[in-house]
């Protein structure tokens, strides 16, 4: 007879598992915990590869690597270490994980717990204005196939004679939408800023922007962590991080707090490299009397060179943007996302919210430890202060 397999039993998808790995390499030994896989191998070795490859390439051809002797080559290995050092500080580093005991400090429970019960009386609030509408829009669909069932069955009305029974003064109208025109709901007039905010959206932002007092932070709803101001959880490392950046694939990691500054000092050293090598690979073109020949002599170098620069133009325009984040104090999160962090809501859009000057913020990120926290000031200093008209910025133009 046959026999059926015994049925497999359900198992449970196991949580990622997180495990232990030493930050930095001989700074911040401190142990960091991250989701399991969020640092892949497989960048990192296409990233040694290409840079393997380009230097074998450079030997290929006569050029300044090959004719310029032991002490040149000695300095372009050099530079190569270098490189990977701080490829390998940043790679290996601590972004600024938030531990998911972290709470809200004591002296900000009072003003979190205000600022939380607004929050969610404005959810509240916009879930009923949000059913009133629908509502609304329900009766008015069902008044307008009764008109129209009424209408089918009754005699056309005398227009002459001024005939109005069927008009009804009294009755709300309707928006497109099916939005009710006849009330504002609990939060203002349909249609407003306040009501066509995402309700999911509204439910873990922060509060106090448009109250004018700067919002403390919030709790992550993925770690139950305490999210200060600048801190987001990124998803690729199951960690909140402060002041985070992004997430860069190459380093496997995130860009946060503690490794900002040595995932600048990683770009100067890529940045100078690639010009280096990009100098070589010039140094090997040849001169010929034909077009013919020229490009079949130097084709290796030219290519090499067309290569190079696209890299020199990728990695020099993100070294600017970070020192331009710099000099401003602010992040590629903040800036790419600036119209739906909810923190920086208040905060007029030629104001940068958590700047102390062009010099104080750069001596700060090179040389100064993180901050305990990071705070706002005031929603109206900033609206004083955007009115405030300066060299690139007044009444007559502005440059930026």
């Amino acid at each position: 007879p046959l026999t059926m397999p015994p049925p497999r039993k359900f198992r449970p998808r196991e949580p990622a598992v997180l495990v232990s790995q030493t930050a930095g390499c001989f700074w911040w030994r401190e142990e960091v915990r991250r989701k399991h896989g969020s640092t892949p191998w497989i960048p990192k070795i296409f990233w040694v590869f290409f840079h393997v490859l380009f230097i074998v390439l450079l030997f290929q051809f006569d050029n300044d690597m090959t004719d310029g002797g032991a002490g040149y080559q000695t300095g372009f290995a050099f530079a190569c270490l270098l490189n990977l050092y701080a490829f390998l500080c940043v790679a290996n580093s601590n972004p600024g994980y938030v531990s998911e005991q972290e709470r809200c400090p004591e002296d900000q429970e009072d003003v979190y717990r205000e600022q939380d019960r607004i929050r969610r009386e404005r959810i509240a609030a916009r879930v009923k204005s949000k059913r009133e509408r629908e509502r609304h829009a329900a009766e008015a669909d069902d008044v307008a196939d009764d008109d129209d069932t009424a209408g089918d069955d009754a005699e056309l009305p005398d227009l002459e004679s001024g005939d109005r029974t069927n008009d009804r003064p009294n009755e709300r109208t309707t928006s497109p939408r099916g939005e009710d025109d006849g009330t504002g709901g609990l939060l203002g007039a349909p249609g407003g800023a306040s009501n066509s905010s995402d309700v999911n959206a509204t439910s873990s932002s922060f509060v106090g922007g448009d109250v004018g007092e700067p919002p403390v932070g919030q709790y992550c709803k993925h770690c139950k962590a305490w999210q200060g101001l600048r801190t987001k959880h990124c998803h690729d490392c199951g960690r909140c991080v402060r002041k985070f950046d992004h997430h860069c694939f190459w380093v496997g990691t995130c860009v946060g707090e503690k490794n900002h500054a040595r995932f600048v000092w990683y770009l100067v050293a890529q940045t100078a490299l690639i010009v280096w090598a990009f100098h070589v690979s010039n140094s090997g073109w040849k001169y010929m009397d034909t077009f013919h020949e020229l490009f079949e002599v130097n084709a290796g170098p030219v290519c090499m060179s067309i290569a190079l620069f696209i890299f020199i133009m990728f990695v020099g325009s993100l070294l600017g943007f970070h020192v331009y984040l710099i000099v401003t104090n602010q992040t590629t999160w903040e800036v790419s996302s600036r119209d739906k962090i909810s923190y920086l809501a208040g905060v007029p859009h030629n104001v940068y919210a958590f700047s102390r000057g062009p010099m104080r913020d750069a001596r700060e990120f090179c040389c100064a430890p993180p901050p305990p926290r990071y705070t706002l000031r005031s929603f109206e200093w900033m609206r004083e202060w955007s009115r405030t008209e300066t060299i690139w910025e007044n009444k007559y133009y502005v440059c930026c």
